[in-house]
């Protein structure tokens, strides 16, 4: 009964290993900067950056949703 629980065990975590082995060709989406910190920024001044978003991914990327903080 143990061989049988060992054994099941290698093969699932070569099986696991397999399958993150495996590439991934959906959207990957890239963005060199996460956050930018405008530093102190006077009351009523109005400021701006653009964060560039690239699809490095073979399938299309679709942004649904973006916050700011």
């Amino acid at each position: 009964m143990k061989r049988i629980s060992v054994l099941c065990l290698v093969v699932f975590f070569i099986s696991t290993a397999l399958l993150a082995a495996q590439e991934y060709h959906g959207p990957k989406i890239e963005v060199r900067e996460l956050r930018y910190d405008f530093g102190k920024v006077a009351q009523g001044t109005q400021v701006s950056h653009v964060f560039e978003v690239k699809n490095a991914g073979e399938e299309v990327l679709v942004i649904e949703k973006v916050q700011s903080s």
